[in-house]
């Protein structure tokens, strides 16, 4: 309990110290962020560096209801981050009704595609259904992070260290329409896939 407690006061000076320090590039792809809602759909793995990216467009964060959620929120409660708690998987329905609400409000949202408990880089399907249902636009990340740290943890955390450099990779930009099939939305699952793995040396 006290170690809890103890995070969750030191998150946001923790978080703090990072954003002032790291530097964060784009290295290819432009995110509109005057074009519609987008969904920035990412890796468990590289949400740190993700969100750390993500700060200008303000978006809607989907967190699990965790101990480690609460220390996120935390962490980004005095930054231009809004939250909705829960999941897109079994017993996610709420979290999904949420998230389309906020895209149909026209606002952008933050997904790891394979959490919050995976298994690691198994996109699950509800970021499908938002882009389907809403009309907006997925735009895949993946960030290269140096120096940072790897936890052996199910998703592999990569958290950057103070003073690193993020080069983000913007993936191609994907719509999915109203009328899109299963096998429609399996070739994007795999587009979507390919893209988020991370590359040699990563």
């Amino acid at each position: 309990m006290f170690s809890q407690k103890l995070k969750l006061m030191l998150a946001p000076k923790a978080w703090g110290a990072l954003r002032a320090t790291v530097r964060i590039s784009s290295l290819e792809g432009r995110v509109p962020l005057d074009q519609g809602p987008l969904i920035f759909a990412g890796l468990h793995r590289d949400m740190i560096a993700s969100i750390l990216f993500m700060q200008k467009a303000q978006p809607w964060l989907l967190v699990s209801g965790s101990d480690d959620g609460a220390i996120l929120v935390r962490a980004l409660s005095h930054d231009s981050y809004h939250f909705i708690t829960g999941a897109t998987g079994e017993n996610g329905g709420r979290a999904l009704v949420k998230l389309r609400q906020t895209l149909e409000a026209g606002r952008h949202i933050g997904l790891a595609v394979d959490g919050p408990k995976g298994p690691f880089g198994v996109i699950h399907s509800g970021v499908f259904t938002l882009a389907k249902l809403t009309g907006a636009t997925i735009v895949p990340l993946l960030p290269e992070v140096k120096p940072a740290m790897v936890f052996s943890t199910w998703d592999r955390t990569v958290a950057p260290l103070l003073f690193s450099k993020i080069k983000m990779q913007v993936g191609p930009l994907m719509n999915i329409s109203s009328e899109a099939s299963d096998d429609d939305i399996d070739v994007i699952r795999q587009k979507l896939h390919s893209f988020l793995q991370p590359k040699a040396g990563q």
